[in-house]
Order: structure tokens, then sequence, then C-alpha cells
């Protein structure tokens, strides 16, 4: 070490030129070094582009400044006949069933199983009246808050659903000879405590922040019916002020066979002979009109459009 200082020492001038010249050559070392990163980097975004540019050369009509306009226009028109249409659905808005949205957060649980409780002892009496039958335990779907008590802050969507769900049954009540079979959410998953699963509810809501629309409730019913009521029963929902899509309708005769042509009204063969065959043909087309009824089963998802509106885009520049 002793030695490497003298010779320092002895000779400062070379000493000096060759730590200058390293430190330079490590400075210029680190700018080559970026500059090569630099230059790799803009010849990658380089090719990128021009691959693009090749690539939109090829289209017809090709990108230019007035097909542009034209497309920002069309963009626009239709954002905004979209808008228009979201307008004209948000008219199915749920209200909450007999006002309960006011009531005071400690007293609206005990008013929803009050008002779930009438409403249920309601549409039993309307349903005897009008010789239709509801199944036993019938409680609108709610069965869980017949004996427990709705948390606070489900009461709204609650309520909102017994909206519905009370819509709904008043349209098939009414029908004399109607049997109703099943009236159940589904999609609601539930832990063994019959409590709600928050962690599950979480998950759909998360994924429902990306639509237009929230899904109070799905409803399965299952009845049967004459042919008529049905007919009503559908027309109905096709008139509903709330949004209520039918995902299945499965249809069922009660009787499987057909029932028999009277013997007396059939024609004899001599008769069938002595006809044309253009007209024995249409005549030997057996008309059959059955009065069986019709075992159905109706999935309903029930769908309420939100506040929210689609941004227009800005025009081109």
């Amino acid at each position: 070490m002793n030695k490497l200082s003298t010779l320092f020492s002895e000779n400062k001038g070379p000493a000096l030129f060759c730590t200058v010249f390293i430190a330079i050559t490590g400075i210029a070392g680190w700018f080559a070094y970026s500059s090569w990163v630099e230059y790799s980097a803009a010849s990658r975004a380089h090719s990128d582009v021009t691959a693009q540019l090749a690539k939109f050369a090829k289209q017809n009509p090709p990108p230019t400044e007035a097909n542009l306009v034209q497309l920002e226009k069309s963009i626009e028109s239709e954002q905004s006949a979209l808008n228009d249409l979201l307008g004209n659905l948000r008219q199915f808005q749920i209200p909450s069933f007999a006002g309960l949205e006011k009531a005071k957060t400690q007293d609206a649980p005990h008013l929803l199983q009050d008002t779930l409780q009438a409403q249920v002892t309601k549409l039993k009496t309307q349903a005897t009246a009008s010789g239709s039958a509801l199944p036993s335990g019938f409680y609108l779907a709610l069965e869980e808050y017949e004996n427990r008590l709705p948390s606070p802050e489900d009461v709204i969507p609650l309520s909102k659903q017994l909206t519905v769900f009370s819509w709904i049954s008043e349209q098939l009540v009414p029908h004399s000879g109607l049997i109703l079979a099943e009236f159940s959410r589904v999609g609601y998953p539930a832990t063994q405590s019959g409590k709600t699963d928050r962690k599950a509810l979480t998950a759909a809501n998360a994924q429902k922040k990306e639509l237009l629309y929230e899904n109070p409730a799905n409803l399965k019913v299952s009845f049967r019916c004459e042919q008529s009521a049905l007919r009503d029963i559908l027309n109905s929902f096709s008139k509903a002020p709330y949004f209520l899509a039918i995902d299945s309708l499965q249809l069922q005769n009660t009787v499987p066979e057909p029932p028999k042509r009277d013997s007396g009204n059939q024609q004899s063969p001599q008769a069938d002979s002595s006809q044309q065959d253009g007209q024995s043909a249409v005549q030997r087309i057996p008309l059959i009109a059955g009065r069986e009824q019709i075992n159905v089963s109706l999935r309903i998802r029930i769908l309420e459009f939100t506040e929210r509106q689609q941004n227009r885009p800005s025009g081109a520049k």
C-alpha cells in the first residue's frame, strides 16, 4: 500500500489523467446505454405505429377526417337514442310497499312484518272468494320473515320485492279454479342459520355496478289454470307497471291424450267416397277443442333501471 501511494505521489500527472479518463469512460458508457434503451423503445413504438397505419390503410372506408367526423356523429346519435331509451325505461320504478321508506329506522322492520302479514291475509281472502287455491305456507315468497324481523337495512329492498310480489299475486288469485303450487324467490343464497349471505350479495352487487339496471329479485311461479286464464295472466304481465322479464315458460297439458271424437259425428266411408278428394281431405282433419287445464312454470326476472346515464362522446377535432 505504501508503494502504491509512493507511485501516485511520484507520478501525479499520469495518475490524475488515468482517474479522469476512467470517470469520463464510465459517464460515456452510461449515456450510451441510456441512449440505446431509448432508441430500442422508440424503434418498437415506430414499428407498432407503422403496422397500425398499414392496417388502417387497408380499411374500407379509410379512416379519413371526413369519415371520422361522420363516425362521431353516428356514435353521438346512437348514444342519444340509448339515453332516451333508458329514460323511458326508468318509468318502471318500483316503489316501497305502503310507503315504508318514510318509516323510522327502528320501526321499519316491525312495520314491514305487519304489512306483509296483512297482505298475505288479504290475498288468501281474495283467493277463497274467487275459487282459486294457494299453496300451504304461502307467504308471498318471504316466508323467512313470518317469525323473524328483517334488519333495518333490508327493509327498503324487501318492501320493493313485496310491491312486485303482491302485484303478481293479484293477477293470479282472481281466476277461478287456478291452483298455485309454487311462489318462491330464486337466486338468493342463504346460510344454514337462514340469514342472508352478505358475502355473496356483495359479490353480486360488485357485478351490478357495471350494469345500467338492478335486479331486485327473481321469482319462480308454478300453477294450474284454464287456457283463457293463462292468456289473461300473460297479457297482464306485458302491461305491468314494473319491468318483468320472463326467463322461461314451461307448459304441460294436464291430459296427455286428446279427447276422442264422437263416433256419431264420424262420416261413413260411403259419404267419404262420394266427395271430392280435396274436400274429403279437409273434412278428415279432426278438430280437437280440449277443455283440459295447463300446468305452467314461470321464471320471472324483475328489473329496475338506475338513474345513471351514458356519457356522450366528445366531437371530432
